[in-house]
């Protein structure tokens, strides 16, 4: 019934739309119309009324909201089926239940908020209320070599809109965090599912430290938050959008075999290249030069004039404050 009312009440963009002409559209009286209005205004939404006029939308909220995003996404495939929910345990759990029943390429799961969100190694992943917790789902034409190249791309399609949207340096921490200033704001943990010579399925966990407080976030961890570095609340739904569609032209890209466009365009947000790093690997700590990454994504390190490949492992930054 929402959804239905603010179609109408944007089948005339500026224009007010009487409660007469909503409730005979709906079949439902002024007054569910009233009350239907009240709970938009609750969700976010700001409708305006005048007597005689009627209500006229003039903002969408700043939260998450289904409606607005599938209204918003100009993407092909990404996105076209959308699952909203207020909280889940794991998005990328949900994820797998939705590969079983068949879900179709492209499929998005948002959760406003998960109860046992990880990020790599199955590291706890705090997922409070005002962050952006989803999982993309993909079933991509690629060899198994080049999928596992898609959390790169996921990285610099991330990057890219984060600075296009908000001018912030954001940079991009080898394997797959998001950094601002040597302090983590976003992550992609990507999941395969099923055996990849028969079924060819990844799925793309997305944490973004949005519109949270730094408190929000555990103390131990070098983390921060848009809400903290830009002074004010972000419009997550506009996120959401612009990352969808950046990552849609991105997986195209590395399916027409652009691999060396993606290197380089992940170079360009790589956080501390050509500087000093620390990268800890099965309990041993090497230090060197990054160098860079591969073809295939592996890091490279230079340590005494040696170079050294990790296709796993912990990058640390070096700082004023130390590594981190």
């Amino acid at each position: 019934m929402r959804n239905e009312i603010l179609n109408l009440l944007t089948s005339r963009p500026g224009k007010y739309i009487s409660g007469e002409a909503i409730s005979q559209n709906l079949g439902i009286t002024r007054a569910a119309v009233w009350k239907q209005i009240q709970v938009l205004r609750e969700s976010g939404y700001d409708i305006e009324a005048q007597t005689k006029n009627g209500y006229r939308l003039a903002k969408t909220p700043l939260s998450l909201e289904e409606w607005v995003l599938k209204r918003g996404l100009e993407t092909k495939t990404l996105g076209r089926e959308i699952h909203f929910f207020e909280e889940l345990p794991s998005t990328n759990d949900y994820a797998k239940t939705l590969i079983r029943q068949g879900v179709q390429d492209g499929a998005v799961i948002l959760a406003q908020r998960q109860t046992e969100g990880r990020g790599r190694m199955q590291r706890a992943w705090e997922s409070p209320e005002g962050g952006i917790w989803m999982s993309i789902i993909l079933k991509p034409h690629l060899s198994l070599a080049d999928a596992a190249k898609l959390t790169l791309s996921t990285g610099v399609a991330l990057a890219r809109t984060c600075r296009k949207l908000y001018g912030l340096d954001i940079q991009i921490k080898w394997p797959n965090d998001l950094v601002y200033r040597g302090k983590k704001i976003a992550g992609i943990l990507g999941e395969v599912v099923g055996e990849w010579n028969t079924v060819q399925t990844l799925i793309l966990g997305v944490g973004i430290n949005a519109n949270l407080e730094r408190a929000d976030l555990p103390s131990t961890l070098p983390a921060t938050t848009f809400k903290e570095e830009l002074g004010q609340l972000i419009n997550l739904n506009d996120l959401v959008i612009a990352f969808l569609e950046a990552l849609e032209t991105e997986v195209e890209s590395l399916e027409e075999g652009d691999i060396d466009g993606l290197r380089a365009r992940w170079l360009t947000y790589a956080a501390g290249l050509g500087k000093e790093v620390q990268v800890e690997r099965a309990g041993h700590v090497f230090k060197g030069i990054l160098k860079g990454i591969s073809t295939s994504g592996e890091l490279i390190l230079e340590e005494n004039h040696q170079e050294l490949l990790f296709s796993s492992g912990d990058v640390k930054l070096r700082t004023s404050e130390g590594y981190i």
